[in-house]
């Protein structure tokens, strides 16, 4: 069994232990690719639980499905894994008690089920080990370079709706799952924070928000891109939230509880003049292999470990900072910094960070 699944069976095992069960489900497209390093357990997209589940006990791990999906997920997912396959047919899928006559014990689950207790698996996640935070950097510059690629495309006159095919179809070709697409231009950047694609065709402006998911693992980021002269206002808001933007990221370090990023953020809001604007939009949080674990406040206490992902979105109205990192024993690295677009130099307490500029064509 590959040791990525052994040190994780491990944390489970410890958690177990502290709550004093036998085992435990793990239901959820996240779970399931946190602990098998990346597999898929999903046939639709959107979707928050998987076709196919594990039960980790302290002795042994399982995998249920039924007669549609054990042939894919068996020759594909787990063909190297030492798991051991429980299948029913489509049409009688209950399990539990195949997992009553396995633990004979309480089990937890990951999604609330009857008669089983509910466990956090997530906080298993972090810290990233070692092979993750390579995958992790490794898809954070392949995703980037795609983006860049297709905003270097863009030119006026393109829908959104196409700019967002194009988008797709290069991550699709590299294995890359789009989770979340967003484009907006022109007034529709200053109207909506979420702007679903439409079929509204760029004028001066256009700005592109992913989700990409490889691995398991999901990358974010943010970019604008404008044609012609870049009006004085907008150039001060974007440098403003490149600035805010930093300060977030630069203050991500091990050792602090999230409420305390949230909070410096939020000061310089107020330091760069806006701020009101933080109140528009949520601004981030950890993320890996969820697009963001929970939405950082001030009132959150979770304190921050070395190796853990982050994707911060602070914004202004008409503009937007986005990157993922991933903390260090010292400043967090930007994993989905692209050197082939521009970027403003921003000087803050916590040193120089790079943040990508508006593209001006």
């Amino acid at each position: 069994m590959e040791k990525e699944i052994l040190i994780k069976w491990e944390r489970i095992k410890k958690i177990l232990d502290e709550e004093k069960l036998e085992g435990v489900l793990l239901n959820k497209v996240s779970n399931f690719a946190w602990f098998t390093g990346g597999k898929i357990n999903y046939v639709g997209l959107h979707t928050e639980t998987g076709v196919c589940k594990l039960l980790v006990t302290k002795k042994k791990i399982f995998y249920l499905t039924n007669n549609i999906e054990y042939p894919r997920i068996s020759d594909e997912e787990l063909k190297n894994f030492n798991f051991e396959p429980i299948i029913k047919n489509w049409y009688e899928e209950k399990f539990d008690e195949k997992i009553k006559e396995i633990t004979n014990a309480k089990v937890g689950s990951d999604i609330f089920y009857d008669n089983y207790i509910p466990l956090n698996i997530e906080k298993l996640h972090f810290p990233l080990l070692r092979e993750e935070t390579e995958r992790y950097k490794k898809i954070g510059r392949e995703i980037s370079k795609i983006v860049t690629n297709i905003c270097k495309e863009i030119k006026p006159g393109d829908k959104e709706i196409e700019i967002c095919g194009k988008l797709s179809e290069s991550l699709w070709k590299r294995n890359i799952v789009p989770v979340v697409v967003l484009i907006a231009s022109d007034e529709r950047i200053k109207r909506y924070r979420h702007p679903v694609p439409k079929e509204k065709r760029v004028k001066k402006s256009v700005m592109v928000v992913l989700c990409a998911r490889k691995y398991g693992l999901i990358v974010s980021l943010s970019r604008l891109i404008y044609f012609g002269k870049l009006p004085e206002e907008l150039k001060k808001k974007h440098l403003a939230v490149c600035k805010i933007d930093s300060v977030f990221i630069g203050s991500t370090c091990k050792g602090r509880t999230i409420g305390e990023i949230f909070s410096k953020g939020i000061e310089m809001y107020e330091k760069t003049g806006y701020g009101d604007e933080w109140k528009k939009h949520h601004q981030g949080g950890p993320t890996g292999y969820m697009t963001r674990y929970f939405r950082a406040t001030k009132e959150r206490k979770e304190i921050i470990t070395e190796n853990q992902a982050f994707a911060w979105n602070p914004s202004i109205t008409g503009t937007k900072s986005e990157d993922t990192i991933i903390t260090t024993e010292e400043k967090p690295i930007i994993i989905t910094e692209d050197r082939n677009w521009p970027l403003l130099k921003i000087e803050t307490e916590q040193g120089e960070f790079l943040r990508p500029n508006i593209f001006v064509k």
